[in-house]
């Protein structure tokens, strides 16, 4: 008997998730963008989902936008946001525990002329809000935090951290890579402060090559 035990890694699709896919790979194969039936029977797929995730974070549907995966959203995210916002300032906050999806981003960055301030964890992994306040000035842009750590599951006080940056400076995005944590956490972008949201399908039983990013209406990015 096999036993799996790296679902932190990735998923096994759920069999009514493989049935959908088949379906739809089947029956209503048309081009989303198409005007005719089999086109519009595509289309309402995608209508579906947005609204089933719309509904679980508590957001617009006009705010969920759909990628390849966690990867894409996090680039799409911090990419977006910077290029979108260096007018305003060049400097991002960050962690010394990021996935490599967003470390990677933040050193190209670094190397087109962005200031990142990497914040040390402690020894639960976690940031101190006194630092972060203490980073956070008139010209910081983005922050940018890992919800749920995928190597030792340290978990951040998101809330905690959102409010802290729309005291501190509120034309400061916060986006948080929740890979990890959607499914398994209750996560509500508005009431914890949260402008930019990644989420990843292999991670909730569904397939690999299908992400998540929640992008605030008001939010700026490229």
């Amino acid at each position: 008997m096999q036993v799996y035990f790296d679902n932190a890694a990735t998923t096994k699709p759920l069999q009514i998730v493989i049935d959908k896919m088949m379906e739809v790979y089947r029956d209503d194969y048309g081009n989303t963008s198409s005007l005719h039936r089999k086109g519009i029977e595509a289309e309402n797929h995608i209508r579906k989902a947005r609204h089933t995730f719309a509904n679980i974070l508590k957001v617009e549907e006009k705010e969920i936008y759909f990628t390849s995966g966690g990867t894409e959203s996090n680039n799409t995210a911090i990419f977006g946001a910077a290029y979108a916002n260096q007018r305003a300032g060049k400097h991002i906050i960050s962690t010394g525990i990021e996935h490599a999806s967003v470390t990677n981003v933040l050193l190209q960055l670094e190397k087109e002329g962005f200031e990142v301030t990497f914040l040390p964890v402690d020894e639960n992994g976690l940031i101190s809000l006194e630092e972060l306040e203490k980073a956070i000035r008139k010209g910081t842009i983005l922050v940018s935090t890992i919800y749920i750590n995928n190597e030792i599951g340290s978990i951040q006080e998101v809330e905690k951290i959102g409010a802290l940056i729309k005291r501190v400076n509120p034309n400061t995005l916060y986006h948080v890579d929740g890979v990890q944590a959607f499914g398994k956490l209750r996560i509500a972008p508005k009431k914890q402060n949260i402008d930019l949201f990644s989420a990843s399908s292999h991670k909730i039983h569904g397939p690999k090559g299908v992400g998540l990013l929640y992008v605030k209406e008001k939010a700026k990015i490229k």
